[in-house]
């Protein structure tokens, strides 16, 4: 399964995600925090109305990001991503949901650091 998020960055132990479910709904970050602190591994979770975005500090021994995603998406907090004339007839395998996470948490990291670079050699 894949999930459709405008933004995630996961390191071990960490993960920031974009909600806009909770964007501009305090009450909505609120239940989102209270459904997902007490899962297994979760020390610390902070979803914030203003940006939209959900920070979550987890134990990797114990779940993994792709385990918190998942919690996400089962209590409606993300969607799961669909290409337009392409039915899925079987799931995509975890390591290639893996995979595509972290490629893209790479490639966005690389943007910023490049992002930063410009702005402090223009300044």
């Amino acid at each position: 399964m894949k999930i459709s998020t405008d933004y995630l960055h996961a390191l071990e132990g960490r993960i920031r995600i974009k909600v806009p479910e909770i964007k501009g709904s305090p009450a909505k970050a609120d239940e989102l925090e209270k459904q997902v602190q007490w899962h297994s591994g979760i020390h610390s979770i902070r979803a914030n109305p203003t940006t939209g975005n959900v920070l979550i500090y987890y134990d990797s021994q114990q779940t993994a990001h792709t385990n918190i995603l998942q919690t996400l998406y089962e209590l409606g907090y993300l969607q799961q991503t669909a290409t337009p004339g392409v039915v899925a007839t079987e799931p995509a395998p975890e390591a290639n949901s893996l995979v595509h996470v972290v490629i893209n948490s790479v490639a966005q990291s690389m943007m910023e650091m490049a992002l930063t670079r410009l702005v402090t050699a223009l300044i």
